[in-house]
């Protein structure tokens, strides 16, 4: 399967989507559509959007019913079109959840979730942002109706380029390898008519209903051995229910089918050793539904259900999550040499430009962990490792663009520098570490990090915390760490992030427990 960060960098790379220019009327000419509100749960009033054209390698690309077009939003532009349009297209397989409000877009090991109405997209599990914020969109048109996904989005999820000609606002979308593709059609000669009288819309034929009892199948399982997470996609809400086997989990999808009818997926977890699944059909562990899919997984010695897994079903899925909540054990030994050149440690020094972060005696938050950073960055290149810099300078920079930095080039660690602070306390002192829920890797990280720190520094061990809303710990694809290096709302040891010779400190304890993760665990 690829990788997910090749989707996260192709997304973060173009966030802006195709954006345009609110004006009178396009050059292909202007049409009067209506949005549906998911909150409200009805079509909008009909509002004016420019009509746009479509290409796919130099070939016309028309669709039988919305065509795709530019909505405004606050004098903005952003082009939308037909999602079985251009998914099917480019040879990808679309499902409809109605319960969900959902667009499921397959393509080989693939699977690609939009949610009308919201501005985040799941890729083979993992949520991100859409570019621009643009959400999938129920459309009317002429009495036709479709749903609307941003076109670059989807186009470059299935590895396709767009380009676009603001003189004729055409939109050409262009793939290496056209080989496996079906024809597009041609659009006709356009000729003039008469615009009919509005019409009731008519009401759409029901699908065909499934047998009793089925609801659909799984579509892809994704292991994510940083996040120490098994993700098992589905085109539809699953019912799930868990057995604790005491060495093993037994995890059924109700109503659930899967080709192959078993299997085995590898993982590299530290508390699930395997995974394997099978088709059940009107046995026990069917429930009473024609048919279950049953997960089993083996767990280590001592490891139990209660204590180190969890398992959630999720809108379009099951995520299966295991936690190791042993602390990392002391080396008794010397730890084993490694080749640092091998390794390449990304660097995130928090805030920058017009993002000051905290800001106690007037000195602001970003002008504490630049240079910390760039004196952690020092010490490690000193020690032969690879530095990469999310900014060396006071610059801003969003939180999306910093993850994008390090998943990029494949970094083996991820580690942002900040200052912490307590508007009500004005006492409180110490380091934190925080790491991402669920990431056993980035849990050691932080561990060999903080203690290396405390010590070197000789400030309060506040230990270090799990989250999962910190955007620099989720979105990167490696072991990522956030570093709280002090309280700026305790005057002594605002005094003490402001002295050069504890920011050398702190920066030599960070790199030792940077150093030491990587002997400790040969990564």
């Amino acid at each position: 399967m690829r990788r997910i960060c090749l989707y996260l960098a192709l997304l973060a790379a173009l966030l802006c989507g195709l954006t345009l220019t609110a004006q009178a009327a396009g050059p292909a000419g202007s049409i009067s559509v209506s949005f549906y509100s998911e909150t409200g749960g009805a079509y909008q009033s009909a509002v004016k959007a420019d009509r746009v054209q479509l290409t796919l390698n130099g070939t016309s690309l028309t669709p039988d019913g919305v065509p795709a077009l530019v909505q405004y939003v606050d004098g903005d532009g952003r082009t939308l079109v037909p999602v079985r349009l251009v998914s099917e297209a480019l040879s990808a397989e679309v499902l409809w959840v109605a319960e969900t409000r959902q667009v499921i877009i397959l393509k080989g090991e693939d699977t690609i979730v939009l949610t009308l109405g919201s501005a985040q997209a799941s890729i083979n599990g993992v949520i991100t942002d859409l570019p621009g914020q643009v959400p999938a969109c129920a459309v009317k048109y002429n009495g036709l109706e479709s749903t609307m996904v941003p076109l670059r989005f989807v186009s470059e999820a299935l590895e396709a380029q767009v380009g676009w000609d603001n003189d004729t606002f055409t939109a050409a979308i262009q793939v290496q390898d056209v080989s496996t593709y079906p024809e597009p059609s041609v659009s006709p000669s356009p000729s003039p008519s008469v615009t009919p009288e509005p019409s009731p819309t008519p009401s759409p034929e029901p699908p065909a209903e499934p047998a009793e009892g089925d609801l659909g199948r799984v579509v892809s399982i994704e292991n994510d051995d940083n996040a120490q997470s098994l993700f098992i996609a589905t085109d539809h809400v699953p019912q799930i229910a868990v057995t604790d086997l005491g060495d093993r989990v037994a995890v059924d999808l109700l109503g659930a089918a899967i080709e192959p009818a078993s299997g085995a997926v590898l993982v590299e977890n530290e508390i699930i050793t395997s995974v394997r699944f099978a088709l059940h059909e009107d046995d026990a562990v069917t429930a009473g539904y024609p048919h279950a899919v049953r997960f089993v997984l083996d767990l280590t010695d001592g490891s139990t259900y209660q204590t180190n897994v969890t398992v959630e079903a999720e809108t379009g899925g099951v995520r299966i999550t295991s936690y190791n909540t042993a602390a990392p054990e002391e080396p008794s030994e010397p730890l084993p040499t490694i080749d640092p050149s091998k390794k390449t440690v990304v660097i995130d020094p928090g805030h920058g430009g017009s993002a000051s972060g905290a800001c106690y005696e007037d000195i602001l938050e970003k002008d504490l962990t630049l240079p910390m950073s760039l004196k952690l960055r020092d010490l490690l290149e000193e020690m032969g490792y690879n530095v990469v810099m999310t900014r060396d300078e006071d610059v801003y920079m969003t939180l999306t663009e910093r993850c994008q930095v390090a998943n990029e080039i494949g970094a083996d660690v991820f580690v942002s520098i900040h200052c912490n602070a307590l508007e009500n306390n004005t006492s409180y002192q110490g380091l934190f570490t925080f790491y991402s829920t669920g990431s056993t890797l980035g849990q050691r990280l932080a561990q060999y990090v903080q203690t290396a720190a405390a010590a070197s520094t000789g400030t309060i061990d506040r230990g270090i915390q799990n989250n999962s809303d910190y955007t620099v710990l989720i979105k990167t694809t490696m072991p990522a760490i956030l570093v709280e290096t002090g309280f700026m709302s305790n005057h002594t040891e605002l005094m003490n992030l402001c002295d050069d010779a504890y920011q050398t400190r702190m920066a030599q304890g960070i790199a030792q427990g940077i150093d030491q993760y990587f002997r400790a665990s040969g990564r």
